[in-house]
């Protein structure tokens, strides 16, 4: 609990500002605090995984978001502890109208509503709050 209280909360990976105001305004509700990278972040979200501890990160799943860079430090920050929330804005997502949820990652759709997007902060905070959550059994 006492590492959960030392984290930076949620970090928004977001270029679109209506929905970065969205996702920032949600997590500032249920997390209380959250950290911007805005477009173009790889080398950023590398230096605060190195730097800080994370408890959600939010990405979208667009193809541009697809590079190595932002990958591995995604996979290193997975592989820590830090849950990752993906916005799924693609052809192919895993469910239209709800959230899913693996091990720590967790798939939200674009279309998804306010409260589907609160009660996943919400559950994804009990998780970092309690980690033995996020492990596959």
């Amino acid at each position: 609990m006492e590492a959960a209280q030392d984290s930076i909360g949620v970090v928004v990976l977001e270029p679109n500002k209506q929905l970065l105001d969205k996702l920032c305004s949600c997590a500032q509700r249920v997390w209380g605090k959250y950290e911007v990278l805005p477009r173009q972040t790889g080398k950023e979200l590398a230096l605060a995984a190195q730097n800080l501890t994370a408890g959600l990160v939010i990405v979208r799943a667009s193809f541009q978001r697809t590079g190595a860079l932002i990958q591995n430090t995604l996979l290193d920050m997975y592989a820590v502890g830090t849950q990752i929330l993906i916005i799924q804005d693609t052809p192919f997502r895993v469910s239209e109208s709800a959230w899913a949820t693996v091990a720590g990652i967790h798939f939200l759709s674009d279309r998804a509503n306010d409260d589907q997007l609160h009660d996943l902060l919400t559950m994804a905070l009990v998780r970092h709050c309690m980690p033995q959550l996020n492990k596959l059994i």
